[in-house]
């Protein structure tokens, strides 16, 4: 194996620090992209005119989550190889993830691992074969038509809706954004209410927080 090509996007430093030291220590290796959030990520990546093999994202990051840089990763570099490390450990959220097309999912609270022998089992088997590992699971759902986070399927003006609540949106703001009357958001939150079995906004948000879906 030639020299790996490799980018982290991380807002905690002492872990992208940790991350790095361990990759360079042990692998030959170069760093084109190390930001605290998606957004400079990809940016970074773009000005160095090269393409990683393989990358590490947190999801729980500002102005560009990890769900969105995946999501774009996944759209302008499709041979990269994904590996996301975060805080977030629910099965919603990962089951997600790995349909979005990630390689690997390890959570910041499991025993300590190596980082080097992580990437190498994505680089050599095309993903990391550990207690996370959701083989093409959801594989046949219609993803053109639907959005999914878990087993829970939304429209695509569903996803829209919780992003704006994330954002502290009213109705009445949403509404605007939309160019509709308040009944028709009504209508959109009342059907994601009823998927997850909640009846109020705080819990809508603490359960976009729980998976991860932070703005």
């Amino acid at each position: 194996m030639g020299k790996i090509i490799v980018g982290i996007a991380d807002d905690h430093i002492t872990i992208r620090d940790l991350f790095v030291k361990e990759i360079k220590n042990n692998l030959d290796c170069t760093f084109i992209a190390e930001s605290s959030n998606g957004k400079d990520f990809l940016a970074a990546i773009k000005a160095s005119n090269q393409i990683p093999h393989i990358v590490s994202i947190d999801l729980s990051m500002p102005i560009m989550n990890g769900y969105d840089t995946v999501k774009q990763m996944r759209l302008l570099y499709p041979s990269t190889k994904i590996l996301v490390f975060t805080y977030v450990a629910e099965l919603d959220a990962i089951i997600n993830l790995f349909n979005l097309g990630i390689n690997g999912f390890i959570t910041k609270a499991d025993e300590k691992f190596n980082f080097s022998s992580a990437l190498i089992e994505i680089l050599e088997n095309g993903f990391l074969n550990n207690k996370h590992y959701k083989s093409n699971q959801l594989a046949m759902l219609d993803w053109n038509k639907y959005s999914f986070i878990g087993k829970n399927k939304f429209s695509h003006k569903e996803i829209e809706f919780i992003q704006f609540t994330i954002q502290n949106l009213s109705a009445s703001d949403i509404a605007k954004q939309w160019h509709c009357s308040d009944k028709n958001v009504d209508y959109y939150r009342n059907n994601i209410y009823k998927q997850l079995n909640i009846d109020s906004r705080t819990e809508l948000i603490q359960y976009a927080q729980k998976i991860g879906y932070e703005c």
